[in-house]
């Protein structure tokens, strides 16, 4: 049997688009802790508190694959960020050697997942370092604590059961937001429309193409490589695939993407017309297409249309310098996909109530903030965005009591990178404080 040994540096921890976890809506049943997780779970506490017990812990193999000197400087790099760990506070068993703990840290909580020899003494044999939450009693705190940051903040929370409902927290909710990736739900929904329609299948085969630059694996595929629509719409969401969201802008065509923004109740659907494929975005942004660059974002929705069509042949990923691209902000409040937190909710919820079971599917393969927090929900939906200055975080979730929310969370900074750690632990607590409700 394979031994799991990964313990995970928490600055380096997750991608709100990269992680790719299992179905949260398989939530595990409870199982009796036995005394061997009790034990070695105060063992990991005292291997974070920094004593100096691997040989005694780990397994051989965990110790070949990180030496007892590499974890002490990972535990350490992790505390000058998150302060020192304070207690366990909960041990979720999988069964007689696995478990879920929640370790209070001075400004956190961790999630750490380990794994145990079958055999006495019951070493470790995996310890996962999987995620952080914010500390906050209450998501009001939370909000604060995320409105605390630099830049702009926009958040929406809005329970979804009852037309007029209040919201149960909202910080800029019509505020205009870069949003990134999120960008890609308009997509997944005029898609999904147009197969309920009758329009297209899921099975139907299409060619790859045009490429664009990464995040995702479909760039790296051959020229016009023959895959379904299906295929596509799950890269694209689930692991936030380009190519795959400019195949599938070239297919639906920008009729039926200006159609979906006008339907899903976007405030101002000229923001989003023509809807720009992620590498026209990209390569607009480079110094060699500064005059397109003014053209375009002079005109209006109908002459942008018609400058995209000229120009491109021109916007080719030749023309793209990553180095550029990925060094800081670049034209984000002028040359990117823009909504505010309400006009997300407002597609999460049209999502919710015509989207088709595949769709809600695909929306729910990656959860973005991981594994432990999807699990406290009976569907949970994600999708994220990030670019240089831009984080967005939206979720459409389904309690283990039925009720259903939309949240969408957002932050922008014209002016500095930002930190995704941090964003994603608030939201992280904030999630899983209203799942608490």
């Amino acid at each position: 049997m394979m031994v799991r040994y990964l313990f995970v540096f928490a600055l380096c921890l997750f991608s709100a688009s990269q992680a790719f976890p299992s179905n949260p809506a398989n939530a595990q049943t409870q199982t009796p802790q036995s005394p061997q997780l009790s034990s070695r779970a105060h063992d990991v506490l005292r291997l974070l508190r920094g004593e100096t017990i691997e040989a005694e812990v780990f397994d051989e193999n965990f110790r070949n694959a990180v030496p007892p000197a590499r974890f002490r400087d990972l535990v350490r790099q992790v505390t000058e960020q998150r302060g020192p760990p304070l207690a366990i506070s909960s041990i979720d068993a999988r069964n007689g050697n696995a478990a879920i703990l929640k370790i209070r840290y001075a400004r956190s909580i961790a999630t750490v997942n380990i794994d145990l020899e079958t055999d006495a003494p019951h070493r470790i044999s995996g310890l996962q370092l999987t995620g952080f939450e914010a500390i906050g009693d209450t998501i009001g705190e939370v909000l604060a604590a995320i409105d605390a940051l630099p830049g702009r903040q926009g958040i929406l929370i809005q329970p979804l059961d009852e037309p007029g409902l209040p919201p149960t927290a909202a910080l800029d909710p019509d505020g205009r937001y870069a949003i990134a990736s999120t960008v890609k739900l308009y997509i997944l929904a005029e898609l999904d429309r147009s197969i309920q329609a009758g329009e297209r299948q899921w099975s139907d085969v299409v060619q790859l193409g045009p490429k664009s630059h990464p995040s995702g694996i479909s760039q790296n595929w051959p020229d016009r490589s023959p895959v379904t629509l299906h295929t596509l719409a799950t890269l694209m969401i689930s692991i936030s695939d380009n190519s795959a969201t400019d195949s599938l802008i070239r297919i639906i065509g920008q009729d039926g993407l200006a159609n979906i923004v006008r339907a899903s109740g976007h405030h101002n659907p000229d923001e989003l017309q023509p809807l720009l494929m992620t590498r026209q975005a990209s390569t607009l942004k480079m110094p060699v297409h500064a005059e397109r660059r003014e053209q375009y974002l002079n005109g209006s929705p109908a002459e942008r249309e018609q400058l995209l069509a000229e120009f491109d042949s021109a916007l080719t990923l030749d023309s793209l310098d990553s180095r550029i691209l990925t060094h800081k902000p670049l034209f984000i409040d002028q040359l990117e996909w823009f909504a505010s937190p309400a006009d997300v909710v407002r597609l999460l919820d049209y999502l919710r109530l015509n989207a088709s079971n595949e769709a809600r599917q695909i929306l729910a393969i990656n959860p973005g903030i991981g594994k432990a927090a999807a699990e406290k929900w009976e569907y949970f939906g994600y999708k994220g965005g990030s670019e240089p200055g831009v984080l967005s975080l939206n979720f459409l979730l389904r309690s283990k009591t039925g009720g259903n929310y939309a949240v969408s969370v957002n932050w922008n900074d014209k002016e500095l990178s930002l930190q995704e750690s941090d964003l994603l632990s608030l939201t992280t607590r904030m999630v899983n404080l209203l799942a608490e409700q």
